[in-house]
């Protein structure tokens, strides 16, 4: 499943279901794992939706294996009504009473005489509800239609069907729906027949038997799909989608063949599956699900306009099917054995995302995204409240919680670490090994890391368990000094997060180089397995960087003559793009911890923009505006927005508006974020007032923006802008395709008036805006100085209405996660306040790591206020 903004459905009147559920999130569901005495071996599925009374019918056979005799058969039911079961086994079949436990979640089906051991088929009649909830079963609705989706990652195919809802009991699957005669329907198998009937206006389509596949993979999507045809390798691909959008979807499909096939050079399996389906699904909890032969993505993800869209846009779908498409190996062909090891389907596909777009277009600095990516995971490592890598989970809320930064970014950050000291072709064959040991099955990290280990003849076992099993990450300190006419090179290293024991030790992969006379000398690497050690290498040492290419996951602090010569190395260009968003990162992050200077970082991110061009800058805009935001207070506000416009102005001088023909993209996209930190930190009247002139021009159809800076300049217009403005961003919500809906919808946010900001903070909390969209615009508010205030108090005031429509798998912990944008104690205390007598389930982590972080906030503004203010004082001397 690709990580995204989460959301809830669209909410609809006669939806019966969303107080029933409201009701139950306070319940928590006891640590309950199935029988193994019970093994599901195949499923025959056929379910018939009915949109009217939004509600479906179901029946499924479910052959097992029981291990031993018994009267009893547990498995997993949730929402749905039995009608009639039965189970037949040694030429007997008896009728079975169900017994429902709504808080495990699951059904006793028990026969008056026991079931002997070996071969029984289960076989069970029911009604499900098609919910609001975007989970099961659910109603998805565009185009004045329903439609009908399955989203059953991660203990939600019991809301689909009955059945044993474990990753490691797979089994096959037969799926058969019957349907409205002007619908089709997409699943996992391809379409093996159509037939008419029952009813003159109903078919039945039944689809091919998947391969082994554990429950949660099991796709069905009902509605009126177009799909536009394709194929790599012998394999047919379709991406499918509602018919307002078949023409958005060229992209989507020539990634999807690129990288398949890349997959298919990689992995020493070929795709495993018949066919591969991709479906843009209106309204979606994730980003996307990685079902077996028929991936869900969310339809704003899928579908771009016709000039191609930004090149963010771009990445952004072909990032989301690569990770998908990997997911059929890491996942679907391999999956984890239990929960805790939910890295290895998440965190290898992660690290997959990247590799497709990075062969097919160099230019577009994948690698640089993924260090990006990093640093998601490595802002919550820090903290105090992080988990492992491998947590212990039992319930279904335990279970949502690991799907976060760590799970995904940092598990993709270690892999890429491990596999840059195995080397790659060592890493690849250990891969391919650990496929194939476990095709078709469950595997556990300890599986993977001795496979991985035997195959490549290095200790990366030693590596993956230390970082894998234990909280946090390590800060690496690597000091230098000249001895004797050679280089001393002492590596240390020590826990970031306080909470962690000072004892802790980590086998920490290190690749580092360095400057001697005038040159970069090639990069050497050294396994720091102890608190320190030390390297002795020829010649005296202009500085040193140990984190060659970003590979390592660590933090990194330097001594302050080597920070300040890695500061002209990153200006002059001796590191990458790369090393200098990662020296620049790694800086930020000892600012909050007190061991860098706010004046440190500033200074270094000012050599880095007066540079020459790199992508990197980006990276120092983006710190550049979080702390004209959060960290400068109001009396400094004047003399930081003078150095802000007196940075970056030069470079806004050089690039301008307007792209040049032929403009690299990768610069187009550096110009947006110089325009938009030249009118939102600098707040350059200049800016913006071309801003505002621009973004009427593209709103009202004057005039068309390049792509690269319709984002930027609609943000920077509504932050002066007026209530004409707002509403003409408003009717082209109303009247816009997904592809561009949310960027009038992000730029809402930006609208400074009060008004306005109650005006936005009502339409994300109405039935006007999609309940999955929702708390990405709650988050962007939370993420506006001129909106937090107000979107807290109306959060608090609105909760009842946000619990009900957001929902429970990732809208709600969303929204708890977006209240770690503010920045002041107060606000902490209200916080913790309010939630104390407002619990929500599947939540309590989310929400100390939001506490946490407004509480490094606020001490980081008030402990770096002199620093800055001394900054400044000398900026302005010079």
């Amino acid at each position: 499943m690709a990580a995204f903004v989460k959301a809830a459905a669209p909410r609809k009147a006669g939806l019966r279901l969303a107080v029933v559920l409201v009701a139950a999130w306070s319940i928590v569901a006891p640590a309950l794992r199935l029988s193994p005495t019970t093994i599901p071996e195949h499923y025959d599925i056929h379910l018939t939706p009915d949109f009217v009374t939004d509600t479906f019918a179901g029946r499924v056979g479910v052959n097992v294996r029981l291990s031993e005799q018994s009267r009893a058969i547990t498995l997993h039911a949730a929402e749905i009504d039995f009608h009639e079961v039965t189970i037949a086994a040694g030429g007997t079949t008896q009728v079975a009473s169900v017994t429902l436990d709504p808080v495990s979640e699951t059904a006793t089906l028990t026969v008056p005489q026991p079931i002997p051991a070996g071969a029984a088929a289960i076989a069970m009649r029911y009604t499900g509800r098609l919910n609001d909830q975007l989970r099961g079963f659910y109603l998805s609705r565009a185009n004045n239609r329903d439609y009908a989706i399955t989203q059953l990652e991660a203990t939600d195919a019991r809301r689909a069907f009955p059945s044993f809802d474990e990753p490691a009991m797979k089994a096959t699957f037969a799926v058969t729906a019957t349907i409205d005669t002007k619908d089709t329907a997409i699943s996992n198998g391809r379409l093996i027949s159509d037939t008419p009937g029952p009813g003159a206006d109903k078919h039945t389509l039944t689809f091919a038997t998947t391969k082994r596949m554990s429950p949660y993979l099991v796709a069905l999507a009902v509605g009126d799909w177009t799909c536009v045809t394709g194929g790599a390798d012998g394999i047919p691909i379709r991406v499918c989608g509602t018919p307002n959008h078949k023409d958005e979807f060229g992209f989507a499909l020539e990634s999807t063949e690129f990288a398949l096939r890349y997959f298919n050079r990689y992995f020493s399996i070929a795709y495993p599956f018949e066919k591969l389906d991709i479906v843009a699904v209106p309204d979606f909890s994730a980003g996307a699900m990685e079902n077996t032969g028929a991936i869900f993505v969310r339809e704003q993800v899928l579908a771009l306009p016709k000039d191609g869209g930004t090149l963010a846009r771009r990445k952004q779908t072909a990032q989301y099917i690569a990770h998908e498409v990997a997911h059929q190996w890491f996942g679907d062909l391999v999956t984890m054995a239990w929960w805790d090891d939910i890295w290895l389907n998440e965190g290898f596909a992660t690290w997959m995302e990247y590799r497709p777009m990075q062969e097919s277009h160099p230019e577009w600095h994948g690698a640089l995204d993924e260090v990006r990516d990093t640093q998601r995971a490595m802002a919550l490592d820090a903290l105090r409240t992080t988990r492992p890598v491998r947590t212990a989970v039992e319930t279904p809320d335990q279970i949502n919680q690991v799907f976060d930064a760590i799970a995904y970014q940092k598990t993709a950050a270690i892999i890429r670490m491990v596999e840059g000291y195995a080397g790659a072709a060592g890493y690849r064959d250990g891969i391919n090994a650990y496929l194939k040991k476990f095709a078709f099955a469950n595997a556990t990290g300890e599986g993977f890391w001795t496979t991985l280990a035997a195959a490549t003849r290095k200790p990366v076992d030693r590596v993956l368990a230390s970082f894998i099993t234990q909280r946090s990450m390590p800060i690496v300190m690597a000091e230098m000094r000249c001895v004797g006419g050679n280089t001393e090179l002492v590596l240390s290293q020590r826990p970031i997060a306080d909470a962690v024991p000072a004892s802790t030790l980590w086998d920490i992969p290190i690749c580092y180089k360095r400057e001697r006379n005038g040159k970069v000398q090639p990069a050497a690497c050294a396994l720091l397995s102890a608190r320190t050690q030390t390297a002795k290498l020829d010649g005296c040492s202009a500085w040193v960087f140990a984190n060659v290419d970003s590979r390592g996951y660590y933090r990194t602090s330097y001594e302050g003559r080597n920070l300040r010569a890695l500061g002209e190395a990153a200006r002059t260009g001796q590191l990458t793009p790369l090393e200098q968003t990662t020296l620049l990162e790694d800086l930020w992050a000892l600012v909050p911890l007190g061991e860098q200077s706010l004046a440190e970082y500033l200074a270094l991110s000012s050599q880095l923009v007066k540079s020459r061009l790199s992508p990197a800058i980006a990276t120092a805009l983006s710190r550049i505006n979080h702390i004209s935001e959060w960290v400068v207070e109001e009396p400094q506000r004047p003399a930081f927005q003078r150095w802000v416009r007196e940075t970056v102005r030069p470079l806004m001088a050089r690039l301008g508006w307007t792209p040049e023909p032929r403009e690299p993209e990768d610069i187009q996209t550096l110009r947006s974020a110089v325009i938009f930190t030249m009118g939102n930190a600098g707040r350059d009247l200049d800016v913006l007032r071309e801003a505002r002139r621009l973004a009427r021009l593209h709103v009202t159809g004057a005039a068309r923006l390049h792509p690269s800076i319709v984002d930027t300049t609609l943000r920077l217009g509504a932050i002066e802008g007026d209530v004409e403005l707002y509403e003409q961003y408003l009717a082209r919500i109303a009247g816009a395709r997904s592809s561009e809906e949310m960027q009038y919808l992000g730029a809402l946010a930006f609208f400074a008036d009060p008004n306005l900001v109650k005006r936005t903070l009502a339409h994300a909390t109405s039935p006007d805006i999609r309940a999955q969209d929702a708390p990405t615009l709650i988050r962007q508010l939370m993420q506006r100085p001129s909106a937090s205030a107000a979107t807290w108090e109306h959060l608090k005031t609105n909760w009842d209405t946000v619990v009900r429509s957001f929902g429970i798998f990732q809208g709600i912990p969303a929204v708890v996660g977006s209240v770690q944008h503010l920045c002041d104690m107060r606000s902490r205390d209200d916080i913790a306040r309010f939630f104390g007598t407002h619990p929500v389930a599947g939540t309590d982590r989310t929400l100390q790591q939001s506490l946490e972080n407004i509480e490094r906030c606020a001490a980081t503004k008030s402990a770096q206020a002199k620093n800055l203010a001394a900054f400044l004082a000398d900026a302005a001397r010079h």
